[in-house]
């Protein structure tokens, strides 16, 4: 399987200390399949591997604007869906993850 890494710069050596703490899985090294580019303070799991839809900053500004009782449940759901449907990526959060990575 090929996946892709949404970089702009080469990645010959991933590690988790560039990982932001914050991203959707926890602090990773992410994928996605196909030719896209997607760009906690704990891990909120203790997997290698994960695998699951992205969540873009657009998505925690529109929590936050439920949680505020700016937007209503409805109105939160709408926003919520993805225009072109989901777009799943791939979370390596271990150095025995990234060991399984082979670079083509």
């Amino acid at each position: 399987m090929k996946l892709y890494h949404g970089s702009n710069v080469p990645v010959n050596v991933p590690d988790l200390k560039h990982s932001k703490p914050y991203k959707d899985f926890g602090r990773g090294f992410y994928f996605i399949l196909a030719n896209r580019s997607y760009d906690r303070k704990q891990p909120v799991h203790d997997y290698d591997i994960v695998y699951g839809p992205i969540a873009d900053d657009g998505v925690t500004y529109q929590l936050r604007r439920y949680e505020g009782g700016v937007i209503s449940l409805e109105r939160l759901l709408t926003e919520l869906r993805y225009p072109k449907g989901i777009t799943f990526q791939y979370f390596f959060g271990t150095e025995r993850a990234l060991k399984c990575l082979k670079r083509i």
